[in-house]
């Protein structure tokens, strides 16, 4: 499949805290998909991650 959007145990940090712990997810080709959940629950965490935004932040790691 082209396209595939996966994250298999996927977990981010900054610095010493861990903001997102093991997450496991694939979406198929052209799926709508929406991540809900309340505020600080790790969604733009982990968008800004898969699109690698989090790389330019010093102390941060995946």
């Amino acid at each position: 499949m082209t396209g595939e959007i996966q994250a298999e145990r996927f977990s981010f940090w900054y610095g010493e805290t861990q903001a997102l712990k093991h997450i496991t997810l694939t979406l198929p080709p052209g799926a709508i998909t929406a991540l809900i959940g309340p505020s600080g629950c790790g969604k733009s965490t982990f968008l800004r991650s898969i699109n690698r935004l989090q790389d330019v932040i010093p102390g941060t790691r995946h």
